[in-house]
């Protein structure tokens, strides 16, 4: 429990109450610092922390856009079904970067999001995160989760490189179907 970065939540969450709402297809961002609990013995992010801190990326989303209030009122929760990451440049201990957060894609099941981490203008490492929503451990599809949120969905046009990333999966023998 300790590796989960609690306090980090905890300020996204406090943060957002003084924050503007946003809109679903808004992007939001949050400013960390590489601390000691982040990385490895490289002094560097452990590739394991980026995808805890898009977690935090994608709650704050939540809590910008008010879904996390409506989600826990009608007793459904977010559950993440696939990433692909793309580390290209290291972030080190002590350097403080943002991690931005946006919705860049919603098909009938699925959301994607798309979490930049970002070092004084430079994008040093890219998530891709296909995320569903569940009510009593069934997936909703994302015509229900619309009307649960009372709000249309962007329609959004699905970039190719994340239809290359689909139809990987979909033709991945070891894929769970």
């Amino acid at each position: 429990m300790i590796n989960y970065p609690f306090i980090r939540l905890l300020k996204a969450y406090v943060s957002s109450k003084f924050s503007e709402k946003v809109k679903i297809e808004d992007e939001t961002a949050l400013i960390f610092r590489a601390g000691i609990f982040d990385i490895d013995p490289y002094l560097e992010i452990n590739n394991g922390r980026y995808q805890t801190l898009a977690d935090i990326g994608r709650f704050n989303h939540g809590f910008r856009t008010g879904f996390f209030k409506t989600a826990k009122q009608n007793k459904i929760y977010f559950t993440v079904a696939g990433a692909s990451v793309k580390y290209r440049f290291k972030i080190s201990f002590w350097e403080k970067f943002t991690m931005t957060t946006k919705i860049v894609f919603i098909d009938e099941k699925w959301t994607y999001y798309l979490h930049n981490f970002i070092v004084k203008g430079q994008t040093r490492s890219t998530i891709l995160v296909r995320t569903g929503v569940l009510k009593s451990g069934k997936l909703l599809r994302s015509k229900e989760v619309s009307r649960y949120f009372n709000v249309n969905m962007p329609d959004l046009s699905l970039p190719e490189w994340i239809a290359d990333w689909i139809k990987s999966d979909e033709n991945n023998p070891a894929f769970l179907k």
